[in-house]
């Protein structure tokens, strides 16, 4: 497993975060990565995890526990049953020329309550 995020980051987007700027909030077991419990519910695997890499996560799940990944192609070992699968789309900025947007607001210190607030109907809790 490489130190360095991937060069294309949205293909293992928890595992280039993780190794990248949340570095920080990262716990991790051989090739597994995963968020501290108090940040998110995710982990991350490498692109072409090994029995070892499954083992580690399972372990690190517990008996029935769930371990949220993204960007993990291939399928499961024998012995794991995927509960949900979310097929996405990567949108990439391809040609689209950036521009500023007047409508844009920037968020700031002042705002953080509110949207602790919105992350409230989510499983990610804030840092505190």
């Amino acid at each position: 497993m490489s130190a360095e995020p991937d060069a294309r980051p949205l293909d293992n987007p928890v595992r280039s975060s993780l190794l990248g700027p949340h570095a920080r909030f990262a716990q991790r077991h051989g090739g597994v990565l995963r968020y501290l419990p108090s940040v998110s519910p995710f982990a991350a695997l490498t692109d072409q995890p090994g029995n070892r890499d499954w083992a580690y996560a399972a372990a690190r799940a517990g008996p029935g526990g769930l371990v949220p990944l993204a960007g993990v192609t291939m399928p499961p070992p024998a012995g794991w049953k995927p509960v949900l699968n979310i097929p996405c789309v990567q949108m990439i900025d391809a040609g689209i020329a950036a521009a500023p947007d007047d409508e844009a607001v920037r968020l700031g210190a002042p705002d953080v309550p509110q949207m602790l607030d919105s992350a409230d109907a989510h499983p990610w809790r804030p840092v505190r």
